[in-house]
């Protein structure tokens, strides 16, 4: 399981939780260290250091206002892909498979993996964005997949055949 406090530690990043007005987590670049809010639920624990992470892997530079404004629209990209950044490590690909399966409620699903309902959303786009970008890239390099088809073998037999990609 996937966890941010002990991620920030490698790269020697420090947190320090203390009561902050208008945001669960930030990030202070100029003195190097991670502000969580005190009293946060454990799933907030999880998820918001993660976020603040994937703003500092990502290297984006200060974008939201501590009011919860955003500043421009690039902003609104930064947070979406912190977003998306961290809910992949938070679930991977087969958890979420298993969870998708599950028809289980986002609630109950969240509350499981111990992350935020949100959070759990972000997967989901993730996962389809995931899937736009290398299922459908194809086309710009030239070919394009197929899908999965039967291949009669011997009398009412069949197997199926490999995804390949059609040129």
């Amino acid at each position: 399981m996937f966890d941010p406090e002990k991620e920030l530690d490698y790269l020697g990043i420090p947190i320090e939780y203390r009561g902050l007005r208008d945001a669960l987590a930030e990030w202070d670049a100029e003195c190097g260290r991670v502000y969580c809010n005190i009293g946060l639920t454990s799933p907030l624990k999880r998820c918001a250091p993660t976020h603040v992470l994937a703003h500092i892997k990502l290297e984006h530079p200060r974008c939201a206002l501590s009011d919860g404004t955003v500043t421009s629209l690039s902003s609104i990209q930064q947070e979406r892909s912190a977003e998306m950044w961290a809910s992949r490590q938070l679930i991977d690909v087969a958890q979420l498979a298993i969870a998708k399966e599950s028809g289980l409620p986002d609630s109950s699903v969240a509350r499981e993996f111990g992350i935020t309902e949100r959070m759990y959303r972000a997967r989901l786009l993730a996962e389809v964005q995931d899937e736009e970008r290398w299922l459908g890239g194809g086309e710009r390099f030239g070919f394009q997949f197929i899908s999965l088809e039967t291949v009669p073998y011997g009398n009412s037999d069949s197997k199926p055949t490999r995804l390949t990609p059609q040129l």
